[in-house]
This record gives structure tokens, C-alpha cells and sequence, in this order.
């Protein structure tokens, strides 16, 4: 297992007065077919994959599609930082990656954790807005609007028809969601769906921001802030 026992990366929603709470490895509850959301530090993109084995206190299995040139590094070692929601909770740990593999599916292997952080996730207030937007899951890309966020999370709405993948979703599914915030760019991040709407073809996901740098909170907070100045 790792020694490392420093914070998991940037922790989603994270209010200035939420403390956030370690327990130890032994105690992680994370069954096969688990949606997790990977980043390895120092590149900006999170990844979406799904654990699809384990041997407790030993090291996990993770199917989960990354660049080739990223998995070829991570053959080699290297960290990730692992996020998911479970209950309304968000769990984070760093793991040292022992292989990634591409053949006969694209695999990683990484460590057992030693520490986990967890913390609840938090609701501020959203606004509404009308964002062209992309969900990514890990058969197709399916577009969407984001019909309003805030710092922490966001709401998305999109079409679906009776065999669409998103019928498939889950509360404490993990996603990744694709914003265009017009001259601020284009914002790409992971999310945690907290509750489902359907209606005549239209899914509508609540969701909470799971893997969100200071970068990216500050260009959403920059997006409301040009909202408010022209609609309020």
C-alpha cells in the first residue's frame, strides 16, 4: 500500500468551514462496477472509468480509457488521485499505479489506500442559464444543456430516446460534463449526479461538481459573475 498520506488533490465543494475527515484504508467500500473518477496531478483533465476488481488491502483494478502517450507513463508508476460518491459523501485517495495496460482491455492497477478523506457534499445557489454542453460517458458523448450551475454543481437537461445510456443512470453515478462559457472557454469536468427528472424524453441530472480545480471554480465563478452583471 502507499505511504502517502496527504490530501487526495483538490476536494470538491469544500466550504472554508467543512473540515475534512481521514479514516483508514481498511475501512474502503468500493465494490466492483463502482463509477470512480480518476486525475493524475499535474494534468488538468479528469477521467471517468469503473472498478472492476480488487484484492483488499492490496491494490485495485480500474477500467478507464486514458491517452495512450498517459497510460505509457503510467506503466512505468507514477500517482492518481481517486474520487467517487457514495451516500451523499465524497471519498478521495492517492494511490502509487503499478501498470496500465491497453490489451485485453484498458486497465490500471494501482494501490490499496492507506488514507481516505471524505467530506459531505454542499448545495449554494444556483443560477439560471442556458450553457451549450457535452455529458461523456463511457460509450458516447451526448449533448446537453446546463440549464443552471453555481460553484459547486450544475443542472443538465438532454434528449433521450428508450435505449439512450443516460436511462441507464444512477444517483452517485459519476460523469463527465463538457461546458462552453463562451470567451472563458470551454470547461470539461467531472460530476457526481445527485438526482434524476424524466419526462417525455427529456433526463434532467442534478449534479454536484466532483473534481474541480481552483482554476476551473474560478472560471465558473467569473461566467456567473458576467451572468449577473447582464441579466440582473
Amino acid at each position: 500500500m502507499t505511504s502517502d498520506t496527504s490530501s487526495a488533490g483538490n476536494t470538491a465543494s469544500v466550504p472554508n468551514d467543512t473540515k475534512v475527515t481521514r479514516i483508514p484504508g481498511v475501512k474502503l467500500d468500493i465494490p466492483p462496477g463502482k463509477e470512480v473518477i480518476l486525475r493524475i496531478p499535474g494534468y488538468e483533465h479528469s477521467y471517468r472509468g469503473t472498478i472492476i476488481g480488487l484484492d483488499p488491502y492490496d491494490y485495485i483494478i480500474a477500467k478507464v480509457r486514458l491517452p495512450s502517450s498517459l497510460r505509457k507513463e503510467l506503466k512505468f508508476g507514477g500517482e492518481v488521485v481517486i474520487k467517487y460518491v457514495n451516500q451523499g459523501t465524497i471519498y478521495g485517495f492517492k494511490a502509487h499505479v503499478h501498470n496500465a495496460i491497453s490489451k485485453p482491455a484498458p486497465l490500471i492497477f494501482f494501490d490499496y489506500p492507506d488514507i481516505i478523506e471524505k467530506l459531505p457534499l454542499r448545495r449554494t445557489p444556483r443560477s439560471q442559464c442556458s450553457i451549450d454542453g457535452t455529458i461523456h460517458t463511457t460509450e458516447e458523448e451526448i449533448e446537453c444543456m446546463v440549464v443552471n450551475v453555481s460553484e459547486t454543481g450544475c443542472r443538465v437537461s438532454a434528449r433521450v430516446d428508450t435505449r439512450g445510456v443516460l436511462r441507464n443512470t444512477k444517483v452517485d453515478d459519476a460523469l463527465i460534463a463538457t461546458m462552453n462559457l463562451g470567451s472563458l472557454g470551454e470547461l470539461k469536468v467531472a460530476v457526481a449526479v445527485k438526482n434524476i427528472q424524466q419526462e417525455k424524453g427529456i433526463i434532467s441530472l442534478g449534479c454536484m461538481f466532483l473534481d474541480i480545480t481552483d482554476k476551473e471554480t474560478n472560471a465558473i465563478q467569473k461566467y456567473l459573475d458576467k451572468l449577473s452583471r447582464h441579466t440582473n
